[in-house]
């Protein structure tokens, strides 16, 4: 391998520059990218209107398209190992547990994701496929990453964190584009997408795309069976009709054929080892218009059709969303800046019925209805007080509100501002939560006698709440160094957890063992308080060299309530390392050549048998001329193989393996 890469970087070194007839997007020059204007981003995510990431009263960490172009990632959740405080734990090939400060799984369910706004979670469990959310990385402008609730703006599931995945307008993405890939776990990776103007005032783009990523390793050695492949189309098109009058409209279409291997995730029952494909497909469809007012006032209305078709566990299920989304923002007066906005939005869910995994009644639509406000006041030049809520009505619990109070002070001569917030988020519950049913696993306990633990949904279940408490801390320190932290004190009650029900003898078959059923029941009966904080420094070394460093620390304590005695349904203190660990490393060997370095760690989960683990990607890349790029990326350098999570939500853990591949990009 060390040779191999040897000879790759001395042909980049040698290829000549071609010419170009649509010259690509030049990169970002490190040295000339002031730290002042990496502070001066601007971000929408934080309180729905755009505002300098110097002065958001938030922790928020933006990943640029530059960064995504030099992570050599391939997909969505390794983007999202460079941001601080979010725990990326791949399970296998296709599947990851993400979250931020705490409750991580392969359904984590207390982080909100959006695409251009529209929200992406799953509502039969309140989580994120991220084998369906893959979408070209090209396309993507930037990934706003908010640490800490989001639910006084974007509403309930933003309890720990929101992140907003920005694509680029189709007027930034004319002409063509080619991108293919391939290597030892990269077996092959293509895209093909063209852009262009329709008419004067309107662009567009359309795209196709492929990948086949290959086995990873079992943990009892060989192949694992989850490979995964993915065939995807889309188009965007955005319209300038007036000067006061815009309008975007986008989809996409997806199929994912896929391998996993079923089994308990609980080690004392015994449940078999199933080799199961899985298989998704789907589309959406997405429209925006935003006006601007005689006045200057800007309103928006979002509508989002989405119709999936999934295979997950060996059991189909289906899932149609329909949201409508409608937002005002204006300024009253010197002081007081408003945003205010209503929604609505229906999501029919549900499982094929006579399968192990099912719910009852089979299938479910819900509605949730709300309306949210917000105003920032300018007290003084230098001190801005935010405060606003959301009212939201929901089909399982009724009204909920989340509220927030916000205030950073940045004067304005000085390259610092502090800011605090407070807020109030919830978690509504899911179909999951209401009406699922299924076996989880039998426990021999006598000759001729065996329990049979089955979970049930309950009707009654709560939202889970949490009361997070934050305070932060940005400064552009000198010309070369900045730095940004944040310390969070986070309260949550009425967590979920499965409670054992009085046992009850099924009929017997003669012959067979006598089965004792003990159902365990969704209620909530636990309490947490975490607490902790993130730091994220941006040091530009030389003229050519930028280091980008970042730690997270989080420590957690997890209660049941009286007289809870059951098992936590997602745990805080456990499925969270306390330490987390990157360093980036974007360096210039010359004005057309790249070398990138990223370096990640994850300390033990308190109380698991998985170690700390280390994780170097590390990429080469060659400019050619203005309209080429060939690069390669080796991946889980330090080892040959790592197991990162372990088995989560019924399916068994793979170990991660060292990889390389190669990858050109052409613009025409």
């Amino acid at each position: 391998m060390k040779r191999a890469s040897l000879g790759l970087a001395v042909v980049l070194g040698l290829i000549p520059d071609l010419g170009a007839q649509n010259p690509a997007p030049k990169p970002i020059d490190l040295g000339q990218a002031s730290l002042e204007v990496l502070m001066d981003i601007k971000v929408t995510s934080v309180s729905k209107k755009e505002e300098k990431l110097s002065r958001t009263a938030a922790a928020i960490f933006v990943i640029s398209s530059d960064d995504i172009r030099r992570s050599g990632a391939t997909n969505i959740p390794d983007l999202l190992r460079m941001a601080p405080g979010v725990d990326v734990e791949q399970i296998d090939a296709n599947a990851w547990a993400i979250s931020i400060r705490g409750f991580n799984s392969r359904y984590s369910d207390k982080v909100l994701v959006l695409i251009d706004g529209r929200t992406v979670y799953n509502p039969t469990f309140s989580g994120v496929s991220w084998d369906q959310l893959e979408l070209p990385l090209e396309d993507i402008d930037r990934i706003e990453v908010i640490r800490g609730p989001g639910a006084s703006v974007w509403g309930a599931n933003a309890v720990n964190g929101v992140i907003s995945i920005i694509t680029k307008s189709s007027k930034d993405t004319k002409g063509g584009l080619l991108t293919v890939a391939g290597g030892s776990q990269t077996n092959a990776l293509g895209e093909l997408q063209y852009g262009g103007a329709a008419g004067q005032s309107a662009t567009y783009r359309v795209f196709a795309s492929y990948f086949d990523i290959g086995n990873s390793d079992a943990q009892t050695g060989g192949d694992a069976n989850d490979h995964w492949q993915r065939s995807h189309a889309g188009f965007r098109t955005d319209w300038q009709a007036s000067s006061s009058d815009s309008l975007m409209l986008q989809g996409d279409l997806f199929a994912n054929q896929e391998n996993q291997t079923a089994g308990s995730d609980i080690p004392t029952l015994s449940a078999p080892l199933t080799p199961q494909p899985l298989g998704a497909a789907g589309g959406d469809l997405l429209a925006l218009w935003k006006h601007t007012l005689a006045g200057g006032s800007e309103t928006s209305f979002r509508a989002y059709f989405n119709n999936d078709r999934i295979d997950d566990v060996g059991t189909p299920g289906k899932m149609r969303t329909f949201d409508l989304d409608f937002q005002h923002h204006l300024v009253a007066g010197d002081r007081n800046d408003i945003v205010w906005g209503l929604g609505a939005r229906s999501d029919t869910t549900g499982l094929t019925a006579g399968y192990p995994v099912m719910f009852v009644p089979p299938y479910r639509t819900v509605a949730l209805f709300n309306v949210f406000f917000q105003d920032e006041i300018r007290v003084s030049n230098a001190l801005w007080f935010t405060i606003g809520g959301k009212l939201e009505h929901n089909g399982y619990t009724g009204f909920e509100v989340e509220p927030s109070a916000r205030l950073v002070w940045a004067p304005p001569d000085k390259k610092y501002a502090l800011w605090a917030a407070a807020s109030k988020a919830i978690r509504e519950p899911s179909q999951t939560d209401v009406d699922v049913q299924v076996d989880l696993g039998m426990l021999s306990v006598g000759p001729g006698t065996v329990e049979v633990f089955r979970l049930l949904g309950n009707p009654k279940v709560e939202v889970e709440q949490v009361r997070d408490y934050e305070f932060g801390f940005r400064s552009e320190l000198t010309k070369a160094l900045s730095f940004d932290a944040a310390l969070f004190l986070s309260f949550y009650h009425d967590l979920e957890t499965l409670e054992p029900q009085t046992p009850v003898i099924l009929p017997g078959v003669p012959g067979a063992p006598v089965e004792i059923e003990i159902p365990l029941l969704y209620e909530n009966q636990t309490h947490a308080m975490d607490y902790g904080g993130e730091l994220f420094l941006n040091w530009r070394a030389t003229s050519r060299w930028r280091i980008s460093p970042g730690y997270s620390y989080l420590h957690a304590t997890l209660s049941q309530n009286p007289p809870g005695q059951g098992i936590n349904s997602a745990t805080i203190s456990t499925d969270f390392p306390q330490n987390l660990v990157q360093v980036r490393s974007l360096f210039n060997l010359s004005r057309k050549m790249d070398f990138d370095q990223s370096l990640y760690y994850t300390a033990r989960l308190a109380g698991g048998a998985i170690p700390g683990h280390a994780r170097l990607d590390v990429r080469l890349a060659r400019r050619i001329g203005e309209s080429a790029e060939i690069s390669v990326v080796g991946q889980n350098l330090l080892q040959p193989r790592a197991l990162e999570y372990g088995n989560s939500d019924g399916i068994v853990g793979t170990e991660s393996v060292r990889s390389v591949y190669g990858k050109i990009t052409w613009r025409f």
